[in-house]
């Protein structure tokens, strides 16, 4: 029981006394008077918030961070920002040579040059002069066909070396998963080898994978970037196919034109030439939207927090050539329990201390999914600092509040008594203390909520004493309303 130690001994101090001068036959033994009342120290109990926090360690991150991966490839002609400068977004980061692109937008607009000559002059000219023209015109389509399936083609090998290239990453995440879950034992050395060919370039002062698990990661982020360029290329696939099917449905226009050309009116003829003429214009935009990814822009404001590519080298679409976090606001990722997740929402407050400075943040996301391997749940939080003070990567200890009682009963921690029948505390009533049983909710080192057995205005007895037990009369030590 909760101080019984401290009566216990206390009482048989006083009983030892008490024997020692009845032995002894001291006549001031029986002088002795003990006293009526017990002075007690005491509160009225008083509504109030009781708050508790959990501490956790998480990791710090950028906000925001994409990987900046080129749509085109081909030899780097120059790179304007290097590692730890701030971009804005739509800065041009580095240029691609994009000659044959140009060329290719050359060839467009005179096919739409020339199809547009077609389509005036057949307006102006006479009917038997309309097959030699639609001739030239079908010899041009023809040119415009034959380029737009070589850019459909190129642009489909692209989308199937992503879809290799993404099986083989799904590939290496399964056998590495085994392998840090200890089902596939491997060399420590084949391990290493295994290890050191994920990292592409050893020279961008960016270390490699350590162990399986740290692989697992750092695949399973190729493998979001690789299915993310897999959807973005192909809509190119789907672009340049509509573009190759136009284009081929342009041609066929020119072949049945030169036929009904022989006998069907020049109306017929009009309609089928301004199909030729939009479908050049379709030629021409796009080469002109291939000509722009040969100028490689931020997509946002941060900071270069990784470069991969350098002038006369060659930019592909398979590997990131920047890295840009925005580093205004960072993120705090840890762990927790079921039983506090339950008790987290988004937006609750935290505090994040680092080298004894602490931040302010807030919890973004409270996840749904259990960690099949520790048994947690993964909580996100925002917080208000940069990446100069909280850089990204770091571990920090986390203050997070998981449980509140608000307008509560809050009594000092030392007034609740202890026994096999539950808890109790001291009630003053008229001059008497009065046991009283009591059911508890949260607690700290110093308070603990009363959720029954005590009412607003009830005076609790806050001191202790040997002689406090139940209906013993009391004298309070300072002026307090009792009832």
């Amino acid at each position: 029981m909760k101080k019984r130690n401290k009566w216990v001994w206390s009482m048989v101090l006083v009983l030892g006394m008490s024997m020692t001068v009845a032995g002894c036959g001291d006549t001031e033994a029986d002088t002795v008077t003990e006293e009526k009342s017990v002075v007690v120290d005491a509160m009225t109990a008083e509504n109030g918030t009781l708050i508790l926090s959990n501490q956790f360690v998480g990791t710090i991150a950028p906000e925001e961070s994409v990987y900046v991966i080129p749509m085109a490839q081909g030899k780097v002609t120059n790179t304007y920002f290097h590692v730890g400068d701030m971009v804005q977004a739509g800065d041009v980061l580095f240029e691609i040579d994009d000659s044959a692109a140009k060329m290719q937008l050359e060839q467009a607009k005179l096919s739409y040059a020339n199809a547009k000559q077609q389509a005036d002059s057949a307006l102006t000219t006479q009917q038997d002069s309309a097959n030699a023209q639609l001739e030239t015109q079908l010899a041009s389509t023809l040119a415009q066909l034959e380029a737009a399936q070589v850019q459909y083609f190129t642009v489909k090998d692209s989308f199937d070396q992503i879809t290799e290239s993404i099986h083989r990453v799904d590939e290496s995440i399964a056998a590495f998963e085994k392998i840090a879950s200890g089902e596939v034992v491997v060399p420590e050395a084949q391990l290493k080898v295994m290890l050191a060919a994920l990292d592409t370039d050893p020279t961008d002062n960016i270390p490699g994978p350590k162990t399986a698990a740290e692989a697992v990661v750092l695949l399973k982020a190729q493998s979001e970037e690789l299915n993310e360029l897999q959807k973005q290329t192909s809509m190119s696939v789907n672009a340049t196919k509509a573009a190759m099917d136009a284009a081929e449905k342009g041609y066929n226009v020119i072949l049945d034109s030169i036929e009904l050309s022989k006998g069907e009116g020049l109306e017929k003829t009009k309609e089928q030439l301004n199909t030729s003429l939009q479908l050049a214009q379709l030629g021409v935009d796009s080469a002109k939207l291939a000509l722009s990814y040969y100028d490689v822009t931020a997509p946002i404001s941060g900071k270069i927090i990784s470069k991969a590519v350098e002038v006369n080298g060659f930019a592909t679409s398979s590997q990131p050539a920047y890295v840009i976090a925005n580093d205004e606001t960072m993120t705090v990722t840890f762990q927790v329990s079921e039983s506090v997740k339950n008790t987290l929402t988004v937006g609750a407050e935290l505090t994040v201390e680092r080298n004894g400075v602490e931040f302010q943040g807030a919890v973004t996301e409270v996840g749904n999914a259990v960690n099949q391997q520790t048994g947690l749940f993964q909580v996100k939080g925002s917080v208000y600092a940069n990446g100069d003070v909280l850089p990204s990567g770091v571990s920090v200890k986390i203050f997070v509040e998981t449980y509140r009682a608000e307008d509560a009963i809050i009594l000092p921690y030392d007034v609740v008594y202890y026994e096999s029948e539950g808890a109790y505390v001291y009630v003053m009533k008229e001059n008497v203390a009065v046991k009283t049983p009591v059911t508890t909710g949260i607690f700290d080192e110093e308070h603990i909520e009363i959720t029954s057995g005590v009412t607003l205005g009830d005076v609790v007895i806050t001191s202790w004493s040997p002689r406090l037990i139940d209906g013993v009369e009391v004298e309070a030590a300072s002026d307090i309303a009792v009832k």
